[in-house]
């Protein structure tokens, strides 16, 4: 199959027409609660990171107070990495090197990019109209991910039910946004 013809049959792939389940079956596994609740956790540090970030970005530079959001976080971030593998010895950097995409490794520029922006805008825009848009943009890219089963995610298709999930999250940050 040629590129373009890969390409097209991915799109196709990638929107699913289906009947919504009314009697789904779902299956919750024993750590779905504590991945919720940590996950919920997470998401209230980006909103309180935000809030705190901006309001040190009045006293100083955006710029400044960005980085020491991410020196702080590293600082955190190292010492939970040096537990955790025993200092990098449980980690095989050889075959790391040798197997993980190259764009693996530049992740931190989408943080750095996001952590950026919400300090520069939450002062003036306030932090919910921020978080918002930005949980849309975090949901409509993820969506697109999804679909296309890019960086190695599962493929899960945009069903009219999920898109549909979408067009009410926008809604709702627009009527926060205008509100």
């Amino acid at each position: 199959m040629t590129r373009k013809g890969a390409f097209v049959q991915a799109l196709r792939n990638a929107v699913v027409i289906e009947r919504p389940r009314l009697n789904a079956q779902v299956s919750f596994d024993k750590r779905l609660g504590m991945d919720v609740a940590l996950l919920m956790v997470g998401g209230a540090c980006t909103a309180l990171q935000g809030a705190v970030n901006g309001a040190l970005s009045t006293h100083i530079n955006g710029g400044f107070s960005a980085w020491l959001s991410f020196a702080i976080g590293s600082f955190v971030l190292f010492v939970f990495f040096a537990i955790d593998t025993r200092g990098g010895k449980a980690i095989n950097w050889r075959s790391a090197a040798k197997t993980a995409p190259w764009w693996c490794w530049w992740g931190g520029l989408a943080g750095a990019a996001y952590v950026l922006f919400i300090t520069l805008f939450i002062p003036y825009r306030g932090a919910a109209v921020v978080s918002g848009v930005t949980i849309c943009a975090q949901m409509l890219t993820s969506l697109f991910v999804d679909s296309l089963a890019f960086f190695g995610c599962i493929h899960r298709p945009a069903t009219l039910l999920r898109l549909a999930g979408i067009a009410l999250l926008i809604a709702g940050v627009l009527m926060v946004a205008l509100g």
